[in-house]
C-alpha cells in the first residue's frame, strides 16, 4: 500500500533503490517483485534485463531503428526547408520518396550487375535472378556463351530500361523541384536530392 498522496510509480522506484542497497543486493529478486518492476516499468535494468520499448512507443532502448533514423532526417530537411505547413511537407515528402523508391532500384540494378545483392533483398530472390529480368537475361547469354546477334540484342533491351529508369528519375526529379522555392531547391541540391 502505498503512503497517501504518494505516487505509486515514485513509491516502487524507493522500494526498488532500497531493495538494491540492502544486505540481499547480491542476491535475485523474487518471481513476484521482477512482475512488478515489469508490470509498473520500473528498472528493468535494475534485475539485469536489458531496457525496452514500452506500448507507448516511448523508446527506453540505445538503438535506434532504421525508420527512426530515416524520420529523424527527414525532420531535419523539414527544418532546413523551413516547410512549416503539414499539407505543404506531406506533398514534398512524397516526392522525396518517389526519388529514393527509384534510386533504390537504379542502385540495386547496378549492384546486382556486379554480383552484389542489397541485404534488404537477400533471401527474396532464387539464386542466379536479379528481380531484373534484362539483366538476367544478358547474363546468361554471356554465361551460354550465345551468338553475338542475340548478346547485342540483350544487351539494347538492357540499355533501354537503364534509360527509361533514368528518365523516371529525372521526372520524378523535376516534379520536386517544381514545388520548391529557390532557397528549397539549393538546400535540396545540398541535400543530393536534385542535381545541381
Amino acid at each position: 500500500m502505498t503512503p497517501p498522496g504518494f505516487p505509486v510509480r515514485a513509491y516502487l522506484l524507493v522500494l526498488t533503490l532500497c531493495w538494491l542497497t540492502s544486505a540481499h543486493a547480491g542476491a535475485k529478486p523474487n518471481k513476484e517483485d521482477v512482475r512488478a518492476m515489469k508490470r509498473d516499468g520500473v528498472a528493468d535494468d535494475a534485475v539485469g534485463k536489458p531496457k525496452k520499448r514500452d506500448d507507448s512507443g516511448d523508446a527506453r532502448s540505445t538503438k535506434p531503428s532504421p525508420a527512426d533514423a530515416q524520420a529523424r532526417g527527414l525532420e531535419r530537411l523539414r527544418e532546413k526547408l523551413v516547410v512549416p505547413d503539414d499539407t505543404e511537407w506531406a506533398l514534398i515528402t512524397e516526392r522525396i520518396a518517389k526519388i529514393d523508391e527509384i534510386r533504390r532500384t537504379l542502385w540495386a540494378s547496378a549492384a546486382n550487375v556486379r554480383g552484389v545483392t542489397p541485404s534488404a533483398d537477400k533471401g527474396k530472390r532464387t539464386a542466379g535472378s536479379s528481380g531484373h529480368p534484362e539483366r538476367d537475361a544478358l547474363r546468361a547469354a554471356v554465361s551460354d556463351n550465345v551468338p553475338d546477334a542475340e548478346i547485342k540484342s540483350r544487351l539494347a533491351r538492357a540499355h533501354e530500361i537503364h534509360r527509361q529508369n533514368e528518365q523516371r528519375l529525372a521526372d520524378a526529379q523535376a516534379n520536386l523541384r517544381a514545388i520548391l522555392s529557390i532557397r528549397q531547391e539549393a538546400v535540396a541540391v545540398m541535400a543530393g536530392l536534385l542535381p545541381p
